[in-house]
């Protein structure tokens, strides 16, 4: 890995960590001493938290956080994997709710998987490992990084 790059390290797979960005350090000795440049946010908020508020309220507060946040990849790729996620369990309720329980389950599968992302975007944090969910999170990851290749 070169610099400031970004290197997969999953194949695309739901619930493999697919994406590590190592946490650059001030040696310069003019930031203070051993400061973390990796963990840098345009919202005065520290990613540990930031990242695992994407997927507090379903779109909402993705979104915010897609239209706010410029600086740290980490939390955009969380974001814009919150907003995504969130507009497949509303668009496939939607389509299916003419199916008794099936929306029910969507969104219960929904809520699980944002729980899931929460936690593990907390946990993950430190290492600024990206937890992908299949086509959603490799999605969002185009969005981030400015492929224009859809995945399908």
């Amino acid at each position: 890995m070169s610099g400031r790059g970004y290197e997969p390290v999953g194949d695309g797979n739901i619930g493999l960590e697919s994406e590590v960005i190592a946490p650059e350090y001030d040696t310069s000795g003019r930031g203070g001493g051993g400061e973390s440049i990796g963990y840098e946010t345009s919202i005065p908020v520290h990613p540990k938290i930031l990242a695992p508020l994407c997927y507090l309220l379903p779109v909402l507060s993705g979104l915010l956080i897609i239209v706010f946040e410029r600086r740290n990849t980490y939390v955009r790729l969380h974001a814009w994997q919150s907003v995504l996620l969130s507009l497949v369990v509303y668009i496939s309720s939607l389509l299916l709710f003419w199916v008794p329980f099936i929306p029910v389950l969507i969104h219960a599968a929904g809520f699980v998987a944002a729980i899931v992302c929460m936690v593990r975007a907390y946990k993950d944090s430190d290492t600024l490992t990206f937890f992908k969910l299949g086509i959603v999170g490799d999605f969002a990851e185009r969005q981030v990084l400015g492929a224009t290749v859809l995945p399908f």
